[in-house]
Order: C-alpha cells, then structure tokens, then sequence
C-alpha cells in the first residue's frame, strides 16, 4: 500500500503507517499510559524511519556517515512474534505478550488475527475499551470474521455493561455465518433477555425449524408476549454504563405484564426521549399512557411517533385502549384487529378482539376468537406447569404439543416431542404414536403456522372505523363521576353478641410465617336458620389439625337468639373434626329443614338437620364417597329434575401438597406453595336422586376437561340458556363456566364455555389466581355481572355481561383494577349497605404468607366501594366506615347475613389467627328495604337461580338466588332489595328455576316476606 504524508503534532511530517501505528499503541495504552510514554521513543523512531525510506527526496549517505559494523541480530517475522505473544497470554505474561504484539503490529497493522491478539491482551489487562476497538478492527479487516472473533467482540461489549452493542454484534454475525445455530441461539437468547421477543421470534422459528431449538427456546416461542428478560444482565448494564437507558425498557416490560402502567410510563419516558427511534419501547410507552388516561402525555406521544409504529402489535393495543376510554368500541375493535393481524399468538390481541366483538353485539365472530385466544391461554398454562417439574415430564410436554398443533404450530409442536423423549419423568405411553402422526403430515414445505388457524386474517373488519387520533371524543369529566359522600358505617360487635370463634390452622413454622398451602386459606363460615325461628345462625371451621385426617378441633355452630349468639356444636352434633374447608346449605331431602355440608382436605361430611335442633351425620348413608382435596362447594338442581345435587371443587392431588414443602430461593426457609406446584384435583359432581342419595356423575356430565385449582364456586342461571350454570374460578389456571344442555340423545350434559363466554382469563389474556366470586347487578342494566379476587400483583377482574351471555373484562374502565394491584381478596360480596338501590361492593384482603421481606404487605384492610353515577367505582374511605376498615388482617371468607332483622345487611368475615368479625351495619339511611324467602313448589325447594326483578322508582332492579356464594361460604339464603326514599317495591316478578314466571305485585318496604311458588302472593314475615 502507498503512504501519504501529513503533519505531525509538532510539525516533523509523518507517514500514514506511522500515524497507523502510533493510534494502535495508543489504544494499547489508553488505560497504562506509562508504558505507552515509555515506548514512545521506539514509534517515534521507527515512524522517521520508515518516512525516510520511503520518501521520494531521500539523500544518499555520506562516507561520514556510513553505519558502524554491529553483530549480526536475527529479525523475526510477524508470525513468529504472534505466537511468541500468544506463548506469553498463556503463560500470563502479560508485558511480554505486549511487546510481541506491539514489535508485530509495526509490520503487519492490518492483520486481523493479530488485532485479535491485541484485543485479547487488552482484555488480560482490563482495558476492555482498547479490547473493543482492537476486535472490531480485526473484524472490518476480515472478509469473513470467525465465530470466535464476533464473539470476543459481543462479550466484551456485554462485559462493559452495553448489551445493545452486543446485539449490534450479533446481528452482524448472522449475516457472516447465516447457518451457525450457536450465533442465532446467542442473539435470540440477548433478544429475550432486553424484552425484545419479537425480534427474537425468527431466529427462534429458523432454530427450531433445523432442530436446533432447546427446550429454553421453545418455551420463549410458546408465548412471545410474555417476558424473558434477565434481571442479571438488565441491572450489570445499568450499574457499569447508566448512559444508555434502553435496558429500562426490558424492566418495563416486566411491569407492563403485571399491569404496573404507571412503572411503566415513568421507566419509558426517559428511554423515549433519548432514543426516538426505538419503536417498542414508544409502543409500550404509548400502551401505558392509554392505560392510564393521561391526555396530555397521550397527546405528546401521538405527534412525535416514529416511522413504522404501525408494524408494532402494541401500539394498536394502545390504540385500542385509547379508543375505548373515549367511547369508540368500533374504532377500537377494529385496533385490536390489526394488532391480531400483526402476531396470531398474541392472545392479549386476540381476547380483546374477542370482547370488542361481543360489545358491538357480533355474538359468533367474538366467539370464535374467544375460543382461539383460550387455546393461546391453555397452551401457555401448560407450558407454566413445567417449571416446577424441571421441565422433566414427558406427560406434561406431550400434552404442550397437541395443544400446539391444534393450534396450527405443528414445527413447534415436533420439537416438544423430540424434548419429551429426552425426559424421564411421568413417561408418556403414547408419545411415539403422537410424534409419528404429527411429524408424519409435514414436510419441508410446511409453513411455519397453518394459515388455516390464522383467524384474524380471515375476518373482514374494514367496514369499522379506521384510527383517528384527533377524532377522540374526551370522557376526561365523565370518568371522575360525581363525588360521593358515603354515611355508611359498620361496627365489629363480634364479641358483644357473643360469638368468639377463631379459625384455629395449626402452628405455623415462624409464628404466623411459613404457612403450608393447606393453611394458607383456612375459615370457612355460613348463615344457617337450623331452627327456623327467623334468626339466621352462625357456622365455623377449624382446620388444625392433619389433612385426610380427623384430628382437628370441631366445626363450630352458633345459634341467633335475637341477635344474640350461644353455642350450640355439642349438642346439635355438627362438630366435623376433618381438615375443613368450605360449607354449603341446604334442604338436601326436602323436609323443610336445612341441612349442611362441610368439606375437607379428606373426607366430605353431609350433617342432615332433623327439625329438632340436631344433626345427623348422613355421609355414608347417601352415598357420598371419597377424600380428596374439596374447597368450596354448593348444592342446586342442576338437572332440574326436582332433587338437589352437589357440586365439589377441588384444588390440588395427590400427597406431595401435604407433605413436600415450598423454599424461598433466597432464604430457604419454608413458605406457602403456589397450587401450581402440584397437579390439580379435578371438581366432582354428584347428582341426588329421590330416595335422598348421590350419585358421582363427574365423567357424565363434565366429560374430558383440562382441570383447575379450584377455589371460588357460585351456581344459578347466569347466561341466555335456560338452566343452572356453574361457575369455578381456579387458581393460576382458566376458569371454568359451566353451562347446562341436553344433548342429541337428551342426556343432561354441563359444557364448559369459560373462554367463548369471555370469563376464563382477564383482558390480557392471563389466567390469575381467582378467589373469591361476587355475582350481581351493580350496573342496574337486568342481567348478571361477575366480580373475581386475586392475587398481589392482579388486578381483580370485573366482569359485564355486554350481550346475553356474553362477559368483558372492564376492570380498567370502571375503576376496579388499579386499586386492588397492591391487595390479595379472598371473599367478596356486592350488597346495598345503604339500601339506596345500588350495590356496593366488599372485598376480604389478607396474604397468604408472610412476605414482608419482599416489601409485600402481609394482613390488609378491608376495602368497601361505591358505584357513582358515572359508572365508575370509588374505594370509600376507611376512617368514615368504622375501625374495623382502618385495621389490618388476613381476611379470608366473607357472607351476607342480617344478624338483627333491621333491614340493613350485615357480614361476617373470617380471618386467620384473629378471631371472626361481625360488622353490624350502622348505616346513616333513611332508605328502607324488603327482604324476600324464595321456595319452589315445581322443584328442589331452595329455588336456586330463581330471579326477582322489581321497579323502584320507575327503575328495574334484579336479583337471584345463587349456590355457592364466592369463597368458603354460604349467604343467608334470601333477596334483599334496598328500596332508596320509596318505600315500594312495585311489580315483583319471580322467574322460577322451572321457566315459569309469577306476578306478586307491589310490596311495601320495611318488610320481610315469604314467597312460595303457585300461592300469587308474598306472606309478611315482619321484622321486630
């Protein structure tokens, strides 16, 4: 190569190989700046050397100045110092390895494998940014860089604290090396990692296509919206290089899956500001934005978006958010459509389609992306319920990849299998068989994703409107309602009344920390008038004892004596010693009396009431047999052929749930399991006959279904189809709605419809840990609305029947979700505390373990809230309901009940470790009520799903009796209505579980009556 002169600092001219050499040594130096003075004289002379024999005006020596003869000195080649250098590296010499290369450099400066070396030492010595600039460089004078040379490059860059620079390298080397597994396995990995699945997504796919995808990377590939990025590498980058802000956004991502939009907009705002290029991190700020109804902020994000946001699934989901909180459901359906046309998979995209769908009435499309998103959702549970096994079951796994080619994913489905029979945990007999039919229809030629499962691309939805930002119409006034000030008081007079019941559980490991998963969710309770004198009595569990075992202290039952409580357990003989957890009422053999059920880690007891003030224990004589892990249960007539049934929900199986403990990773000390940890027991159905017995009809009519962690039950006729439903809300899996049908061959069957009915999972397509379950009219539009807790961390989803038999998660727009983010509810109840006509809504929170370490809150007040006119909730304000709101507890089952007739509704709320409470309502109200006992004459009597609908003040109001009644417990079995200044009930119309509908005209309030089907009319009960 030719040389060109130019200038040195001090004006002596210099060659460009010198001044080459000179910028190598001084990267060599940059962090030994005095070994680089040191050899300063040897560049600056071989620099004036060199120009000299190269220059054009080069003087002939004089005699004078011929060179004295020396020995002779051997000149080693440029090869020869590399390995001399590459000797001293390995030896750990590192000042001899910088003289070989520095010696070598001077002759061969463009020498890949030499800057390589260069780079290597640099990194010996810790001078990784003279360790970057030497591996670059020896890449960009390579014509095709070696693995081994990128990826000195990328982890340097990682080790720095620049991942993003290290993507840069990565990427680069995929285009060197297209086919090396290892570089796109590497550069996917770092894509997960930062948060950026999506990018990942195709060399996932191009592994997993060669059989090249581990286990790792098919789980990335089963739910790309789900985050993966490592917490290691995100908080190494922003301690050793807090410049770069990017890294924030894989955090944000994180947040934004468990719905922290307020975390998220303040992680991105900054990353948006400094990188206006970075197109998912403006989607996902702009997502958050929307969730959180800023205008402003939403504002400033819409007129500075950058190219190409249109490609990105997220910001059509902020599209569609924005649109509905300002009243477009058209527009915003048509948003989540595009976001589903983006990525089929995204079940988020997909469930929200499903629900814009079902809101603009379109019954059959929605549910046919409903049920496209539920497969999404039961794919992804699955998937979850490797973790705990290790990802070692070739069961679990097999079922991943028939979920997956139902789903159209037949390559990734193929590589599951190829995984599973290298699993030797819980063998599947039929995986071969499997492998064989699905690897069997493929070929090269089979794309990716079946276009026939692509569900999106097959719908029309271009007749709705398209985005229009400046066309929003404001709700920013509607959405804050109007203030209420509440009068509504409640006192716990628990101990005045005397009834002091504390749910014993058992020792706990530290104190009231360590709890087992069996502990965790003790205290059932339930309203029985055993002795029919019109005072409502009070039932109690213990569970202190061992599961499957009868060792715990009795059941306990408190008779009402006008408002007043005595124990009675001994001689009513209802003192069930098994692990108990939930209860159920009812008049099980139709004599009048009702009858109780207390389930049980173990053995179920049936207590039949025989009208005298006793119980018999009629378990064995009715048939109900087994011990498995039962949580709530319910009696209706479910068949409707006029004999109860029995309804059981079960939680985990088998015995590693009792006996293998849970350890913190950090601690190792013992805590309370998550369900998922263990296999779900499958709920168990028992249909009564008229001799009084039961009979397990599970298999008939629940037929094959994927099973829950079932903890919340209600029952009654929910949906457009004549008929008892059920409804189980699970725990971390897909709830499950069951509906009633006959069959083609008029066999009595429940199907189960969670996911078209939009009730299995919440908006974000996530199934959450539910609870408790409220099932009521709040919104006062004549159907039924559905209101489920969880876990920290979830917001509690409110579900509203938008069509006939058509549920929306509407949390977010309602007010509902953002407040419950930092509680864990256990039961929940909607009642009209103030008897104005509108329900308000309460909620039991309390942990399940103690994890203050974690900064988790461990006891939790209670929360009450208002509805306002806007249709928005407003949590009410703890010090004005009474002390009992401003103190922290475990809150765990909570039923309706009036404890002292005076029209007001009252609740008992159980806890663990501190005994029971018993609010009595205290409300400030001159509103009266009436207070309505339903009983069947065409059926079972109890009249469960029978519905009252009255007008009050030229406004319907609706109501139900219902089974089950959320977590743990059982109602009064009654309908109360709060009738506001009115003082009439007009037109009371009762729709019978048999269809038939009765007029019982107007009712005046103040007042308690008996309605008995056929009679046409209401018998006064009074009130003292």
């Amino acid at each position: 190569m030719g040389f060109m002169r130019d200038q040195s600092l001090d004006g002596h001219p210099r060659c460009s190989r010198c001044a080459q050499i000179a910028l190598v040594n001084s990267r060599f130096g940059f962090a030994a700046l005095t070994r680089f003075l040191l050899l300063g004289y040897v560049v600056a002379v071989v620099c004036i050397v060199g120009c000299q024999r190269d220059g054009a005006e080069e003087e002939p020596p004089s005699v004078a100045s011929a060179p004295v003869t020396k020995p002779h000195k051997v000149i080693l080649s440029s090869d020869a110092m590399k390995r001399s250098a590459s000797e001293a590296l390995r030896r750990g010499d590192v000042a001899s390895a910088e003289q070989w290369i520095r010696k070598a450099l001077m002759i061969e400066p463009e020498d890949a494998s030499l800057l390589e070396l260069a780079g290597d030492h640099a990194v010996a010595t810790r001078d990784l940014d003279a360790a970057v600039s030497f591996y670059q460089e020896a890449i960009d004078f390579s014509s095709i860089p070696s693995n081994t040379r990128l990826d000195k490059l990328g982890h340097t860059w990682m080790t720095l604290g620049r991942p993003y620079d290290a993507l840069k390298v990565l990427e680069s080397a995929v285009k060197f090396h297209p086919k090396d597994p290892a570089i796109r396995t590497n550069l996917a990995g770092l894509y997960a990692s930062l948060g950026l699945q999506r990018e990942a997504g195709p060399h996932l796919q191009w592994l997993v296509m060669r059989s090249h995808g581990g286990v790792n990377e098919l789980v990335m590939l089963s739910d790309m919206t789900r985050p993966q990025n490592d917490k290691a590498i995100i908080e190494y980058a922003q301690q050793h290089y807090p410049d770069d802000l990017r890294p924030q956004f894989a955090t944000a991502r994180g947040e934004a899956y468990q719905a922290n939009w307020k975390t998220v907009a303040e992680l991105l705002e900054p990353v948006v500001e400094k990188y206006p290029e970075f197109q998912a991190a403006y989607a996902h700020y702009g997502r958050a934005l929307a969730e959180l109804g800023d205008e402003a902020a939403m504002a400033e994000w819409m007129a500075s978006l950058p190219e190409q946001m249109e490609q990105q699934p997220q910001y059509w989901i902020a599209a569609g958010i924005w649109s509905e909180n300002h009243g477009n459901i058209e527009q915003a359906t048509r948003a989540y459509w595009q976001a589903a046309l983006l990525d089929e998979n995204n079940g988020e995209a997909l469930n929200r389609l499903a629900a814009g769908l079902a809101e603009l009435g379109m019954q059959k499309p929605s549910r046919v992306v409903a049920e496209r998103a539920g497969q999404i959702t039961s794919m992804r549970d699955t998937v979850d319920l490797l973790n705990p096994k290790q990802y070692n079951s070739q069961k679990i796994t097999v079922q991943v990849a028939k979920q997956l080619h139902g789903l159209g994913r037949s390559w990734e489905a193929a590589a599951w299998l190829r995984a599973a029979s290298r699993m030797t945990a819980e063998r599947d007999p039929t995986l071969a068989e499997v492998y064989a039919e699905i690897r069997g229809g493929m070929s090269a030629k089979t794309p990716w994703q079946d276009p026939d499962s692509l569900i999106a691309r097959k719908m029309d939805l271009g007749s709705l409107p398209k985005l229009d930002w400046n066309a929003q119409r404001s709700l920013a006034s509607q959405s804050k309602g109007k203030q209420f000030h509440s009068m509504i008081r409640f006192s716990d007079q628990a101990t005045d009344r005397g009834l002091n019941h504390t749910c014993e559980i058992g020792k706990a490991d530290r104190g009231e920390s360590g709890l087992w998963i069996y502990q965790s969710g003790g205290g059932a309770s339930a309203a029985i008038d055993f002795d029919l004198d019109g005072w409502s009595d009070l039932y109690y569990t213990n569970q202190d004892g061992t599961p499957m075992q009868n060792d715990s202290l009795p059941n306990r039952l408190f008779r009402n004596r006008a408002g007043r409580f005595q124990e009675v357990t001994p001689w009513a003989g209802v003192g069930d010693t098994g692990y108990s957890q939930g209860v159920a009422v009812a008049d099980v053999n139709s004599d009048g009396f009702p009858d109780l059920l207390a389930a049980s880690i173990g053995r179920n007891r049936l207590f039949q009431n025989n009208g005298d003030g006793t119980f018999t224990d009629v378990t064995e004589e009715v048939g109900l047999r087994g011990s498995t892990w039962t949580t709530s249960v319910a009696f209706a007539d479910i068949d409707q052929d006029g004999f109860v049934d029995l309804f059981e929900v079960g939680y985990c199986s088998g015995n590693d749930a009792i006996t293998v403990p849970c350890l913190d990773k950090d601690d190792h000390l013992p805590y309370s399991c998550m369900p998922t940890s263990f296999p779900a027991q499958a709920d168990r159905v028992w249909r009564g006959d008229s001799e009084g017995h039961f009979t397990e009809v599970t298999s008939d009519w629940l037929g094959k279904h994927e099973y829950g962690h079932g903890l919340g039950l209600v029952v009654g006729q929910l949906d457009e189809i004549p008929g008892i439903d059920v409804y189980v809300g699970n725990d971390m899996t897909a709830n499950h709605f069951w509906s009633s049908t006959k069959s083609a061959d008029s066999e009595f069957r429940l199907r189960e419809q969670a996911v078209i009915r939009g009730l299995a999972v919440n908006r974000q397509s996530l199934s959450q840990a539910s609870m408790g379950i409220a099932v009521g009219d709040p919104d006062a539009d004549g159907d039924f609305d559905l209101f489920l807790t969880h876990f920290l961390g979830e917001y509690n989803t409110y579900y509203e029947q938008v069509s006939p038999g058509m549920w929306v998660d509407l949390s977010s727009r309602v007010g509902l979700a953002d407040p419950s983010m930092d509680m864990l509810a256990f039961g929940t109840q909607w009642f009209d505390a103030d008897n104005d006509g509108t329900l308000e809504l309460m909620l039991a929170n309390g942990h399940i373990d103690d994890y203050r370490k974690n900064g988790d809150a461990y006891r939790m007040p209670m929360h009450l809230f208002h509805r306002s006119t806007s249709g928005r909730w407003n949590r009410l304000d703890a010090s004005s309901l009474g002390e009992y709101f401003s103190t922290e507890r475990l809150g765990r089952s909570l039923i309706n009940v009036d404890i002292n007739r005076d029209g007001l509704v009252d609740a008992s709320v159980t806890h663990l470790f501190d005994p029971v409470s018993l609010l009595i309502n205290e409300s400030e109200t001159d509103n009266s009520s009436i207070t309505l006992f339903l009983k069947s004459t065409s059926g079972q009597p109890d009249a469960i799903g029978a519905t009252v609908t009255i007008e009050v003040a030229g406004k319907p109001l609706v109501a139900q009796l219902l089974g089950g009644n959320g977590y743990h417990g059982s109602n009064e079995r009654c309908l109360r209505f709060g009738l506001g200044p009115s003082n009439e009930a007009k037109d009371v119309v009762v729709q019978w579980p048999s269809g038939k509908r009765e007029l019982f005209g107007n009712l005046f309030g103040g007042d308690d009556y008996l309605i008995v089907e056929g009679s046409a009319e209401a018998f006064s009960l009074g009130r003292p």
